[in-house]
């Protein structure tokens, strides 16, 4: 009875919620066949060039999804981005467990929604990957340089491996711009940030470009408002447990729960966790209830004795589940989404009570039975709208098996949305 009053207490807070807006600020999109789109877009605080790009032509009214092939420019929260074909060194790695012995340029054009820093004579671009950040200039008559961090090892004096920096982006620039002295001068003493590489490219804008070519810094603007976000809400379901390897017994008990999830700053995976609680319960072993007199003769010598007489019992508990792992979250229509996770579960019973046979001799004993479980691998697929969320969580483990299957609700503000302002310009 109380993990059933827990259950619709958890659904009445829920449905009592009022539901907050998606992460939409005000936007324009230019089509790849030159039409323009004035509304909302959702930001997703990219770091790496958008996947897919969600827009709407007002609040309430159903979002679309474009692919970065179908779009020329995106413009929302201050950020100004083009979809480009552009050389980008994929040997450029920076994350030291993956740091190549020598360093050797793999260079291949990849075609993204490259984010515009400057835009001018001469141009800056930035593509975000998980390995390297790259700065891409172009100024007219020369190809695109591509600025990339990037380490390797190398041995070192004593035999010892050593990182080396590879980024030597100031004799690129120097290099790129030697015919303007005022971006070389820059160039010296540039730091490898959107701000330093910005000041070279601004430099050969506003001394060496043609006259009459104004240049449009996006640099004060370009930084995401948010590195990361946190949901909270509360959760209710289901759940179905078979313990093959005792006897068999199935048991399903609704659950209940919160939940907490912190979101990187693509808003396509986040670090889940939750605490839930239910009903559990099984066979328990045996007690015994009675014994049965009986006598043998050995040798002309009559021995008495008696046989135990052994009964099952069963027990309930309250479950207590904690749960701990990841998300990968792909867009679908309508502003909802799909999801796969994978993660560690640990279960701890409370509350033990025993159902004993009649006759029963004896009392079992809480220290007779495992409190806490193994630490055990936990999969999962799901699926978003808005606040709603709906899972379906499974864990085998030898002749083990837990399924769930969940209801979330998210109470928690989006820390996303944004103050409406004017819809962008071109």
């Amino acid at each position: 009875m109380p993990a059933r009053l827990l259950f619709l207490f958890l659904l009445l807070v829920g449905a009592c919620t009022q539901s907050m807006a998606q992460a939409y600020e005000p936007g324009l999109l230019v089509q790849a066949n030159g039409d323009t789109l004035r509304g909302e877009v959702e930001n997703n605080f990219w770091t790496e060039p958008p996947a897919f790009i969600r827009f709407r032509k007002a609040a309430g009214e159903t979002a679309q999804l474009f692919k970065p092939r179908e779009l020329r420019e995106v413009t929302t929260g201050g950020r100004h981005f083009r979809y480009r074909a552009l050389p980008i060194d994929h040997a450029a790695e920076t994350r030291l467990d993956r740091l190549p012995r020598a360093y050797s340029p793999n260079v291949r054009v990849d075609s993204v929604l490259a984010e515009v820093l400057v835009e001018g004579p001469a141009s800056l671009l930035r593509v975000g990957r998980i390995s390297a950040t790259h700065y891409l200039v172009e100024r007219p008559g020369q190809p695109v340089l591509d600025l990339s961090e990037r380490k390797y090892l190398r041995t070192g004096r004593y035999g010892t491996l050593e990182v080396q920096d590879g980024n030597n982006y100031r004799a690129q620039l120097e290099r790129y711009f030697g015919d303007c002295p005022a971006a070389t001068r820059e160039s010296a003493s540039a730091a490898f940030t959107a701000e330093g590489v910005g000041a070279v490219v601004q430099a050969f804008n506003a001394a060496c470009a043609p006259a009459g070519e104004p240049a449009r810094s996006w640099l004060t603007q370009t930084t995401p408002r948010r590195t990361a976000a946190a949901h909270f809400g509360v959760m209710a379901g289901g759940r179905y447990l078979l313990y093959e390897s005792y006897d068999g017994r199935k048991w399903m008990a609704p659950t209940g729960g919160v939940y907490g999830e912190i979101l990187l700053p693509d808003r396509t995976a986040s670090l889940y966790g939750d605490l839930n609680l239910g009903r559990s319960g099984g066979r328990g072993g045996q007690v015994q209830t009675g014994s049965v007199p009986g006598s043998t003769t050995i040798s002309g010598v009559v021995y008495n004795y008696t046989t135990p007489i052994y009964s099952d019992f069963t027990y309930q508990a309250w479950l207590i589940t904690a749960r701990l792992g990841a998300r990968r979250y792909f867009p679908l229509v309508h502003e909802q989404q799909a999801f796969v996770g994978i993660g560690f579960t640990i279960d701890a019973t409370a509350g033990r009570t025993f159902d004993l046979p009649a006759g029963a001799m004896s009392t079992p004993s809480n220290q007779d039975f495992d409190n806490v479980s193994l630490l055990l691998p936990y999969f999962s697929a799901g699926w978003r709208t808005r606040r709603l969320t709906i899972g379906l969580e499974s864990c085998f483990f030898d002749r083990f098996y837990d399924l769930r299957l969940g209801l979330a609700y998210r109470l928690s503000r989006n820390p996303d949305v944004a103050k409406a302002a004017p819809t962008a310009r071109p």
